[in-house]
């Protein structure tokens, strides 16, 4: 899509990998609302709305913008409340009581004939694209891919990002930054940033900006065993634990650092139960550069009940009260991470790196 070209009425923006998708929706915007977007973009979240609160959004008009925008996060959980279950499973409603249908439903009467001062925006991490309406959505829309690169799609997107940047990194130092970061493009770019003002103006990166720069151990640090613990990825935080226990780290820092998760967790577990939008649980519980993690705290605030978090904080008390009695610190990890993490709706899967 060129920068200055209106986009299509309808966007679709698919796929789970939240730096792509960003990227996605920043492009769109960029050509639907040129310019001062607080009174033309308006944010639904899709576990908070329906699609037929999706539809009159998108068709009422502004005073202020002559070109608006309407963005639909977590779109695969928008409720369909006006077609019965059978037909919105596709199959046929009961002969002679059928409703008939285009003219009635209304996210096909939005695309027969969509607002003409509108792009509607839809991000969807797994719609299911054989049911409605995301079918016809689908169909109609510009479609948008975001989903996670990995392995040889991952290292094309990182060198041509590198090659867009004019820097240069060889084979062997490429290697050693997905192998140091991991697959995780959000923060494989980040560290790609922080490298290119490391290095000062110069075009080629080497293994000693990223071994200087990224430290011994910078690739399983802290915080990505938190989001293991907090996704409930009993595999993935005890190989994190395991590696970085195996690197010195000390036990109570680890400790503090679950128990951190864990009290962030309660509270977007709290403010959901009291109907709190998610945007202000995000503002309440993140600093702003870390509001690109909101989407995985509200999917661990589903995750975790509050007696598996009341559980899980009582071992945490008993294991840290054991190191400092001189207790084997990565024993005693191992067994908190797997009794906490356990028995609850796991994360769907694994990022592993390979060995």
């Amino acid at each position: 899509m060129a920068p200055s070209a209106r986009p299509a009425p309808v966007q679709a923006i698919i796929g789970e990998d939240s730096y792509l998708a960003e990227a996605a929706l920043e492009r769109v915007l960029q050509a639907a609302v040129p310019g001062e977007r607080h009174e033309s973009v308006r944010v639904l979240y899709g576990d908070e709305a329906k699609w037929e609160d999706v539809v009159q959004a998108a068709r009422a008009g502004s005073l202020f913008a002559a070109s608006r925008a309407v963005v639909v996060r977590r779109a695969e959980l928008l409720k369909y409340g006006s077609v019965p279950k059978d037909e919105e499973a596709g199959e046929s409603a009961s002969r002679g009581k059928a409703k008939s249908s285009d003219s009635q439903d209304p996210v096909e009467g939005y695309l027969a004939a969509p607002a003409p001062d509108a792009t509607l925006v839809l991000l969807a991490a797994k719609p299911d694209k054989r049911r409605k309406p995301w079918k016809a959505v689908l169909a109609q829309a510009e479609v948008h891919e975001a989903a996670p690169k990995r392995g040889r799609a991952l290292r094309a997107h990182v060198e041509d990002e590198l090659r867009r940047r004019g820097l240069k990194l060889s084979r062997e130092v490429l290697d050693l930054l997905i192998d140091e970061v991991g697959q995780d493009l959000r923060r494989l770019m980040g560290e790609i940033d922080k490298l290119e003002a490391w290095i000062e103006g110069r075009s080629e990166i080497t293994v000693d900006d990223v071994s200087a720069l990224l430290g011994q151990g910078l690739g399983q640090p802290l915080y990505l065993l938190s989001d293991a613990f907090q996704a409930r990825d009993t595999p993935r935080a005890l190989e994190l634990l395991e590696r970085l226990m195996g690197e010195g780290e000390q036990g109570p820092l680890v400790v503090s650092a679950l128990h951190r998760t864990l009290r962030q967790v309660r509270g977007a577990v709290a403010l959901r139960q009291a109907g709190v939008p998610a945007a202000q649980i995000g503002a309440r519980l993140l600093p702003p550069n870390m509001q690109f993690k909101l989407e995985a705290l509200l999917t661990a605030a589903r995750r975790w009940s509050e007696p598996d978090i009341r559980k899980a904080l009582l071992v945490l008390e008993q294991t840290d009260r054991g190191i400092k009695r001189g207790a084997d610190a990565s024993v005693a990890l191992t067994s908190a991470v797997a009794t906490a993490c356990g028995g609850g709706a796991a994360a769907p899967t694994s990022r592993r790196r390979a060995t």
